[in-house]
């Protein structure tokens, strides 16, 4: 459930709290980032059963040797545990598949960036010692998706992204430590940080 609080000067907080299990399964990166975000695209619900063949359409591009290769990727699924069968080309995730498709999700997935809408989202988090694995690991994570470090605890970003870092959040159990403030100004280093994001 998403608490969204205004505050004074055009900010507001955004908080997202629920929780989710976690469990860790390696495959090939190229495929596993490819087939989640097709996934996310069709909008479907974990519990569905689907077909890999629009996934495929949507996340590679159409040949004959590729559909070859991705049935693979979809059968090395299968022997994982991850997804089962059902008829002809439809899958189901197993409980299994559920746990580790939400934990790589958070792993592979990118913000999508659009036209900047001339707003900061400022990410600012607080989060206990006892929890600092998930403190770096959250530092990584807004590093690696391009956000600009103000502080160590403070990070902005010029376009949308409130609803998926409050998944990250409440998938790392830390969402009472993080809050998202959004403002038309960033203060005295905006240059600076436009600049970072090569905005004139």
């Amino acid at each position: 459930m998403i608490r969204l609080i205004a505050i004074s000067y055009n900010m507001f907080i955004t908080n997202r709290t629920h929780h989710y299990k976690h469990r860790q399964i390696y495959m090939k990166d190229n495929f596993i980032s490819k087939f989640i975000g097709a996934f996310i695209e069709t909008g479907k619900d974990l519990h569905e059963i689907w077909q890999w063949q629009p996934l495929y359409y949507k996340g590679w591009k159409v040949n004959r040797p590729g559909r070859g290769k991705i049935y693979e990727d979809f059968r090395n699924l299968k022997s994982r545990g991850l997804v089962s069968k059902m008829s002809g080309d439809k899958y189901k995730f197993t409980k299994n598949g559920i746990v580790w498709f939400k934990e790589s999700r958070f792993k592979y997935f990118k913000l999508k960036v659009g036209k900047w809408d001339k707003k900061w989202r400022v990410v600012i988090f607080d989060i206990p010692q006892e929890m600092h694995g998930k403190r770096n690991w959250l530092r990584k994570k807004l590093i690696n998706l391009g956000f600009y470090m103000v502080q160590k605890s403070v990070f902005t970003f010029p376009y949308s992204c409130e609803e998926e870092l409050g998944d990250i959040c409440s998938y790392l159990d830390i969402s009472d430590y993080v809050d998202i403030l959004i403002a038309s100004s960033i203060g005295f280093r905006e240059q600076e940080i436009k600049k970072f994001f090569q905005f004139k």
